[in-house]
């Protein structure tokens, strides 16, 4: 990947330094993963790893996510999971994992503080982004960008909402976004609202934001207050 580390022509030379140095104990040999999420896979990385570390005695610590997944012949003596510990996607499609049994450890969560009803022609949010075609209900949620929530996701971004999903309509405010409670008019202020999570997979609403899940999990900000999990 041409970001840390060393050359594979330079494995070798390297190793055979390191060993005369006194504070260097145990090594293990590491590299990381560009493709593995994708039809290419691993094949050739692998061929420069081994063709760069033969005969070297040194455990391997090689496999992200997508490799621990489905490369197994690159798990070595340990592999080194990243977004499955989320329960999320290495390929960004929640569909890759949906028989792997991993379950979302992170859940966006917040709640109906407003409803309003719309009339056609009546306009949502900053620069009028989206025009109800008839009489709408729509919920306010309290969440925004200042929270973390992608200000560039677009209307049509799947949202749970009071055990239903729906979709987000509008451009996302700093702290508030609306969503169209058409698909559960039972929802009223008060309602609970998922933006991701266990019911909602995160990779769901990166892909309608046009981002990745690793994006949305790291950019929460710290006024989101966080509770521990069971």
């Amino acid at each position: 990947m041409n970001r840390l580390g060393f050359a594979p022509d330079r494995i070798r030379s390297v190793w055979q330094q390191a060993q005369g140095i006194a504070n260097i104990g145990a090594m293990t040999l590491m590299s990381h993963f560009a493709t593995a999420d994708e039809a290419r896979g691993v094949t050739q990385q692998m061929a420069t790893i081994d063709r760069a570390a033969a005969d070297l005695p040194l455990p391997r610590c090689l496999a992200n996510s997508a490799a621990t997944l489905w490369h197994p012949d690159t798990h070595g003596s340990w592999v080194r999971p990243g977004i499955i510990l989320y329960g999320a996607s290495p390929s960004g499609n929640s569909a890759d994992i949906a028989a792997t049994g991993l379950q979302a450890t992170m859940s966006l969560r917040s709640e109906i503080i407003a409803v309003q009803t719309l009339k056609s022609g009546d306009c949502v949010g900053y620069g009028w982004r989206y025009t109800a075609s008839a009489v709408q209900r729509i919920g306010i949620v309290a969440c925004g960008y200042a929270d973390g929530y992608p200000r560039h996701a677009q209307s049509g971004t799947p949202v749970w909402v009071d055990g239903v999903l729906t979709r987000t309509v509008g451009t996302v405010s700093m702290d508030m976004l609306a969503v169209d409670l058409t698909p559960c008019p039972q929802a009223a202020i008060g309602a609970e609202v998922e933006l991701w999570g266990r019911h909602l997979p995160v990779d769901d609403v990166a892909a309608a934001a046009g981002t990745l899940g690793y994006e949305l999990l790291t950019a929460l900000t710290p006024r989101v207050p966080v509770e521990a999990g069971a």
